[in-house]
């Protein structure tokens, strides 16, 4: 019974030309714009040598920060001319773009100061996170008694991230953007979601008073909606991921059973927060919620980078990383960034329990909503 439930709904599912469009030929679309508006973003943005302040405190933490920036180069040319600063000529510097940033350096911490979010904050955002988890291994292994202290140099010695910091590429801001559009992608779920709520519910729809009068649980069939729905989306991604990739030339880097994984799990999520917004607004008619939803995906977009906001997300990771970790389009993206940038993979791992997190609240909500729904009459 369970099969041909599962069967009957992919069908339905696939005759649905409308949310056919908007969550797979939509995003295909989207991407050509993407793709001709980003495609030599990177050539014409090289990494140029660019100006950063050290406000120290502390002379010998900032002389051994100093030396891992001037190691930074790109084709054998330094990236970044360190110079030491007060506070006050570090803020009035940055405020008149005169550097790309500065270091606040002092006995308990190394703190990175912006004011916009470009090539050069990036990399200096990924030189510190690089730079604070070796002296930790270092610092740790020091307290194991397992190194010695003259070997501290080649333990802190770092790696050219500029050209190898995901082993797989180079820095491609073009692929950045893209990781936010398969974010707001992955979001679209929700269409699907939506659709089973409302098919399910028998003031909505002549297919909910069907299936409210067959002589099944409606928890039984919610579940076979929810796979068929899965299934069909996650197929929908896995083509148009290979689409980004073999017809845009997108690169996603090497990690492709990891992206499968975190966009598994988007879609999870989205589908199952498409059917609590059906479950939570069921008096509104199906184009009302739809809204609701795109109005949601649109926001956590924006907030992900993707709409040109690249300094309000990172303004949110620095002041307001709890934001960040709420928002579903931001967890995808940031998952894929992490895949192809960092070579630890504890922060996607991170993000990835988020999304599950998130998947299980919905699910949660959603089966405290359907078993209570009655209706007084047919």
């Amino acid at each position: 019974m369970f099969i041909r439930l599962f069967i009957y709904r992919l069908r339905v599912l696939l005759r649905n030309r409308s949310l056919l469009f908007w969550t797979f030929a939509f995003p295909i679309v989207l991407g050509l714009l993407f793709n001709l508006a980003f495609g030599n973003l990177d050539e014409i943005m090289g990494l140029e040598t660019s100006k950063v302040g050290i406000v120290s405190t502390d002379q010998t933490k900032s002389d051994q920060f100093e030396t891992v920036l001037k190691e930074i180069k790109d084709d054998g040319k330094v990236i970044f001319k360190s110079k030491k600063m007060t506070e006050q000529e570090a803020k009035a510097q940055l405020a008149d773009d005169k550097i790309s940033g500065y270091f606040e350096i002092n006995a308990k911490k190394i703190e990175l100061f912006v004011s916009k979010s470009g090539t050069q904050q990036t990399v200096l955002k990924e030189l510190l996170n690089q730079y604070l988890q070796n002296t930790d291994k270092v610092e740790t292994l020091l307290a194991s008694g397992t190194v010695q202290p003259q070997a501290i140099s080649q333990a802190l010695e770092q790696q050219n991230f500029v050209k190898d910091g995901n082993g797989t590429g180079n820095f491609n801001l073009k692929s950045f953007y893209f990781f936010t559009l398969v974010g707001m992608t992955v979001m679209y779920g929700f269409m699907w979601g939506l659709r089973n709520a409302n098919d399910q519910q028998a003031n909505q729809s002549p297919e909910g008073m069907r299936l409210c009068l067959i002589p099944r649980n409606k928890l039984f069939v919610s579940f076979a909606n929810m796979l068929a729905s899965f299934v069909l989306f996650f197929v929908q991604i896995v083509l148009i991921l290979l689409f980004y990739r073999f017809v845009y030339q997108v690169e996603f880097g090497d990690h492709w059973n990891y992206i499968l994984l975190v966009c598994a799990f988007g879609a999870f999520t989205a589908i199952s927060f498409g059917t609590l917004i059906g479950n939570l607004f069921s008096k509104l008619d199906f184009q009302q919620k739809i809204s609701i939803g795109i109005s949601i995906s649109m926001i956590m977009s924006f907030l992900a980078g993707m709409m040109g906001s690249q300094s309000i997300k990172y303004w949110i990771d620095v002041h307001l990383p709890l934001l960040g970790r709420i928002n579903i389009v931001n967890l995808i993206s940031e998952s894929l960034y992490q895949l192809f940038y960092y070579q630890s993979l504890r922060p996607f791992y991170y993000n990835l329990a988020w999304l599950a997190g998130f998947a299980a609240l919905f699910i949660l909500l959603n089966y405290s909503f359907e078993r209570k729904v009655q209706y007084d009459h047919l």
